[in-house]
């Protein structure tokens, strides 16, 4: 008997009262299991303490036969439980339903949602995060890791955490190393030296870990030039340790997919520099063959390995791949639109990229991550005005839409584009209605107007939300994003 996945819950007045007097919004809930358990007795009822509801109530107390399952899910990983001050609320929060429940069901989270692939260095706090749990009355554990192959070193983490929850006292550097030398063979040592040097530069450059971060987050620290390069010699010496071993090869390279991942995305947020997919040289835009490599070699291993997703939103290899290399394609030369000024009736939400319109027009185009070169509106529509400076005569506008479901982000229900020689009339060139209500979408959506032997140097877009969440989306009702990049003026 769970709530749903989101923050809304019920504000009668029933509910409100109970509230009120239980001091959380828990009450309600457990007042409906103990309810249920009544009519029960037999079976157990669990129930959630989730986000608004973690705080435990103040005076009802959960039927024994009512479980209750304890999430972590706001906390950050970089320390254990106990060491960790950030932490100090659920501490509270799970000492409280001790005193009150003697079943608590803990469910926590080691995985980056958003960035699976990506590396993740949260081995040290396993064993004492679930030393900790047992210490206060959790008969039940949960964790929800990256156990998907391809995963920052899936293999490894359920080994250990399933030998953690048989027994919380092992020897963990023991079991770590024991399954090293089993599963990498000769290239254990280079692998163990990662992993110990990602721990400690964790700890030097005291990051925090968050489950649904991105990479960009630690590019000056964790992910720094010189780390990644010190990171990247020792998968080179791993690999080199088992070139004459096919089997472990491949799961060398399997293993490397993380740092090659989170290299990738910091290119993308670095488009035009020393660690971006680009330099420029002379006024032209020069590809970084070693980056354009890495993707050959990601994709590659993600194929052989037939790795099915890169994050929590299904995403899979194919499609990250492909609009990574979308994106790298540049639309600078020949691309009129370039670096030409953007106007909105209502400005995009300063969460991404600031709320700053250049992006539309920066000659890049948006992956399959919000976070990187996409501009985002919530529950409104807007009216875009770009200004090409002199008259043009190109053939070609385009425009692209963003589309991740769990994330509230749907396309627009349609994009209308007009252009004008003076700012004022305004020749209509179409309208496109995306159908449906859109319940399984392409990532990324394109808008494409044709413009036949007409000058022109405004192109009005306009673009009408969906508004709200549809009834599938399990906030249905709810206002829903849509996020856009990169307008295209070409002949």
């Amino acid at each position: 008997m769970s709530q749903n996945d989101n923050f809304s819950y019920c504000h009668c007045e029933n509910c409100t009262q109970i509230i009120e007097e239980e001091g959380s919004p828990a009450g309600p809930i457990i007042h409906l299991a103990n309810t249920i358990a009544n009519h029960f007795p037999d079976k157990i009822i669990s129930t959630l303490a989730y986000q608004y509801s973690r705080k435990a109530p103040l005076k009802t107390k959960p039927r024994v036969n009512v479980e209750v399952m304890l999430c972590t899910i706001e906390l950050h990983r970089q320390e254990s439980i106990e060491r960790n001050p950030e932490s100090a609320e659920f501490k509270k929060d799970m000492e409280n339903w001790g005193k009150i429940c003697s079943n608590i069901f803990l469910w926590d989270y080691t995985i980056n949602f958003n960035h699976s692939i990506s590396p993740f260095p949260n081995l040290h706090i396993l064993q004492p995060n679930i030393q900790f749990f047992t210490r206060n009355h959790v008969n039940a554990l949960f964790e929800q890791s990256n156990s998907t192959k391809g995963y920052e070193f899936a293999e490894l983490k359920a080994y250990l955490l399933s030998k953690l929850m048989w027994n919380p006292d092992l020897d963990l550097q023991a079991e770590t190393q024991k399954f090293l030398e089993s599963y990498y063979g000769k290239a254990s040592s280079h692998i163990a030296a990662y992993l110990n040097i990602l721990e400690t530069a964790l700890k030097e450059t005291r990051s925090k870990l968050w489950i649904y971060e991105h990479p960009v987050t630690h590019q000056n620290g964790l992910f720094s030039e010189e780390r990644m390069a010190l990171y990247n010699t020792l998968f080179d010496q791993a690999e080199e340790a088992v070139r004459d071993n096919p089997e472990l090869l491949n799961q060398v390279q399997l293993a490397r997919l993380p740092i090659q991942y989170a290299e990738m995305e910091i290119a993308s947020n670095n488009m035009f520099s020393k660690r971006g997919w680009h330099e420029i040289v002379n006024g032209k835009t020069i590809p970084n063959s070693r980056m354009q490599k890495m993707v050959d070699a990601f994709e590659q291993t993600c194929i052989r390995n037939q790795v099915a997703t890169v994050n929590e939103a299904e995403l899979s290899p194919q499609n990250y791949i492909s609009s990574l290399r979308r994106m790298i394609d540049v639309h600078i030369e020949g691309n009129t639109a370039f670096s030409k000024l953007v106007t909105a009736t209502t400005p995009p939400d300063k969460k991404y990229q600031a709320g700053d319109l250049s992006y539309l027009t920066n000659g890049v185009n948006g992956a399959s991550d919000y976070n990187i070169h996409w501009l985002g509106w919530f529950g409104t529509d807007t009216e875009l005005i770009l200004d090409l400076d002199s008259l043009v005569t190109s053939k070609n506008i385009s425009l692209n839409s963003l589309w991740n479901g769990k994330s509230w982000i749907l396309h627009p229900e349609q994009v209308s584009c007009s252009i004008s020689a003076d700012g004022i009339n305004y020749i209509p060139m179409g309208s496109i209605r995306v159908e449906g209500e859109q319940q399984k979408e392409d990532p990324i959506r394109n808008y494409h107007f044709l413009v036949e032997n007409t000058p022109y140097r405004f192109v009005k877009i306009t673009i009408n939300g969906t508004g709200k969440l549809f009834n599938w989306h399990p906030s249905a009702g709810e206002p829903s994003w849509f996020f856009l990049d990169e307008i295209s003026v070409r002949n």
